[in-house]
């Protein structure tokens, strides 16, 4: 079913807010095979309200409203669905009794300001709010379904998961929906579509779609059909098709995360690594703690960025930085080599480089040097990233991350 999204809000059109409910409705959405056609955010006039869902009906078979059905003078999303729908509005006396119930708590009057809140599109059925005051309301009219929701998230969320979702299934020819995410780092966006074009370019069921993130690329492969094992059958074996394109790029799925794969790896060889970092600050070590019991693995680590400190925590010879500077190969491999022997751990990695920005050619920004130490020697890589500052740490704190990776599965010799 083609769905369109409309937020209506000043709070979300200005930036006052995030716009929480898009994303988490285009997601929960998704998972049950809607087709999205997009999103949108108007303002609390009623021009606009109007005009969104006069454009939205030409496209879409559901749209769904967030915002707006408050007590306010300026909640008018219901009055301009009804109005556009030729739907008279009626008093819904269950919820009216709530409001009573709600507002007597706190000692306010249920005037007719409040009441309006009660108001329901004739024939049409009412979502109740466990969490605040306006109710949804679906609507269905001309083969067109509408779904009006408030506006905060902390009501959307509930109200989305315990009314909306278990209605809308049981809108779908399908039984089962399935979506796998299979996470991959270390490709591109535009190189890994080139890798499994011939599957995104599969036109029905399944389907492929590619998410960039900010460190990785998603791809979300969903499947529709009548039986369980069905679906399960062919989603294990488009997971095969992708693993057999990109290989070791793909290093996870669905909720795992880069931290949780290392880790996995560390606590199954009963591991240890210990960390020296120079551009990222840390946050490499932050990683690699993130994990609940990485007290068993992770050691020690040395955040060491002038080359003072480099010398005296680990031993990195003057000679070396005086010659090719801290920012080498020669340095990664130093301080990768000397954190390892001096904390007695399994693995360890470091990180140098130029987190910038800088316009000085000497210092490139996102040049950056990883290395890692094995009981089989060590490894050093370069890396040229892009973006801002953060990113750049970020990037090169995931890149480590990853070569650490590589080698636990065997993929460096």
């Amino acid at each position: 079913m083609k769905t369109e999204i409309i937020n209506v809000g000043n709070e979300v059109l200005l930036g006052s807010i995030l716009n929480e409910n898009a994303r988490f409705l285009s997601e929960r959405l998704a998972s049950i095979g809607f087709e999205l056609l997009g999103h949108r955010v108007v303002g609390d006039q009623g021009q606009n309200i109007r005009e969104a869902f006069q454009e939205a009906c030409k496209r879409g078979q559901l749209i769904i409203f967030t915002g707006g059905l408050g007590a306010t003078l300026d909640d008018l999303t219901r009055e301009v669905v009804a109005s556009q729908l030729e739907l008279p509005l009626e008093k819904n006396s269950f919820w009216e009794e709530q409001l009573e119930a709600i507002y007597s708590k706190v000692g306010i009057e249920l005037d007719e300001k409040r009441k309006k809140q009660a108001l329901i599109p004739e024939g049409c059925k009412l979502i109740p709010n466990n969490n605040g005051t306006a109710p949804g309301i679906i609507i269905e009219k001309e083969e067109k379904l509408i779904i009006l929701l408030p506006g905060p998230p902390e009501e959307v969320k509930p109200m989305v998961e315990d009314s909306v979702l278990p209605y809308l299934k049981g809108k779908s020819p399908w039984n089962v929906i399935k979506t796998l995410v299979l996470k991959v780092i270390g490709l591109g966006e535009a190189t890994l579509e080139d890798r499994i074009r011939d599957l995104i370019e599969v036109e029905g069921n399944p389907r492929v779609v590619l998410m960039a993130q900010s460190t990785e690329t998603h791809i979300y492969i969903t499947v529709k059909g009548m039986n369980k094992d069905d679906v399960d059958s062919i989603l294990k074996d488009w997971e095969g098709k992708v693993k057999e394109k990109i290989g070791s790029c793909l290093y996870g799925v669905n909720e795992e995360t880069l931290e949780g794969v290392v880790a996995r790896l560390l606590f199954e060889g009963n591991y240890t690594v210990s960390t020296a970092e120079s551009c990222t600050g840390g946050l490499l070590a932050d990683k690699l703690t993130d994990i609940s019991g990485s007290s068993n693995y992770f050691l020690q680590g040395i955040v060491c960025y002038s080359n003072e400190a480099k010398m005296e925590l680990l031993h990195v010879p003057q000679e070396v930085l005086s010659s090719v500077g801290a920012v080498s190969e020669e340095t990664a491999r130093a301080m990768v080599e000397n954190i390892r022997s001096s904390s007695s751990s399994h693995f360890s990695l470091s990180t140098t480089g130029y987190a910038g920005p800088s316009d000085d050619p000497d210092e490139p920004a996102g040049l950056v040097y990883i290395g890692l130490g094995t009981p089989q020697g060590t490894f050093c890589r370069k890396f040229n990233f892009w973006g801002s500052r953060r990113s750049v740490k970020e990037q090169a704190a995931v890149s480590a991350l990853n070569l650490l990776r590589l080698y636990l599965e065997g993929h460096l010799k």
